[in-house]
């Protein structure tokens, strides 16, 4: 399982993999600004990053005010 894991986190970008590791920090879904203020990225490679984790299905985005995002169960 953990290499499994890891072969999938060695797939990501590095901007990709700085976003799984935050995420993974916190119990509850976050926001896009509590991201950023966490991550040493520019706002268009934080939102390019969710994007692309969205579309792999690693990460959920939670329609709320604001938009609250957490991983998905694979991790």
């Amino acid at each position: 399982m953990r290499s499994h894991f890891n072969q999938l986190l060695n797939r990501l970008s590095p901007v990709e993999q700085k976003i799984v590791v935050e995420l993974s920090k916190f119990d509850e879904p976050v926001s896009r600004e509590e991201l950023r203020q966490h991550l040493d990225l520019s706002s268009i490679d934080l939102i390019n990053g969710l994007q692309s984790l969205q579309q792999r299905y690693l990460v959920s985005k939670i329609k709320a005010d604001p938009i609250l995002f957490n991983l998905s169960l694979l991790f």
